[in-house]
């Protein structure tokens, strides 16, 4: 995969973490549209498109839109909440560069004995609360769920206590949650979610090595009501 086209997956694969930060007060998502600016080291700014939609019944979609220059990439994943349960049942993703790109799709067997990343951390926001991994000192918790290939991954994590962000879209109560692939451990997402708005992305930095390279802010919001 390009390098810059690899870049935009990723910053779907953030935004759509998302869901991680759907509120502990609230069992029950509502739909948004929301934009989010990014700062790619070396690389023009770009905005980035998402939206949680309600498809009826117990069942949600979340799709993701970012273009950078000639490349741009996608990612759409649909779950039911069944009780405390969240069942992922197809996951969608592509990118492109200069016209030319891959599509990857898993379907309901698929992720039958490994969620995909989207479902997996909707289900962690749940027990955000509960986690003993609540400080920087703790033992980190970990996930384990299937990349947009099937393949088994793991995310190692530790939650932060809340705090008040400002950004272009307003004033959130966030949480943040340190993130990082064990097998690389010098790489470092730093992830804050709304405390109070299920899927909602407030702010994401990217580090490497110990530098900020990328740096992605909530700048507009749109809340539907209706479901």
């Amino acid at each position: 995969m390009p390098g810059l086209s690899r870049l935009v997956m990723q910053v779907l694969v953030v935004v759509l973490s998302g869901l991680a930060g759907a509120a502990n007060a609230q069992n029950t998502p509502a739909p948004f549209s929301a934009t989010y600016h990014l700062s790619l080291d070396g690389w023009p700014d770009a905005d980035i498109q998402h939206r949680l939609s309600h498809l009826g019944g117990n069942d949600w979609q979340s799709e993701m839109h970012a273009s950078v220059l000639t490349a741009e990439g996608y990612e759409r994943g649909k779950f039911r909440l069944q009780d405390e349960d969240v069942q992922a049942w197809h996951y969608a993703s592509g990118y492109s560069l200069l016209g030319l790109g891959e599509r990857y799709h898993l379907s309901a067997r698929d992720l039958t004995d490994l969620p995909d990343r989207q479902s997996t951390l909707f289900q962690l926001s749940r027990e955000l609360d509960d986690v003993p991994c609540q400080d920087d000192k703790s033992t980190p918790c970990e996930l384990t769920y299937a990349d947009h290939k099937g393949h088994t991954e793991h995310f190692a994590y530790r939650v932060a206590s809340l705090h008040t962000l400002e950004v272009p879209a307003g004033e959130f109560e966030a949480r943040w949650i340190d993130g990082w692939n064990p097998e690389k451990p010098d790489r470092r997402l730093r992830l804050a979610f709304s405390s109070t708005t299920p899927g909602l992305l407030i702010s994401v930095e990217y580090y490497r090595d110990g530098e900020l390279t990328s740096h992605m802010v909530l700048t507009e919001l749109q809340r539907d009501e209706k479901r």
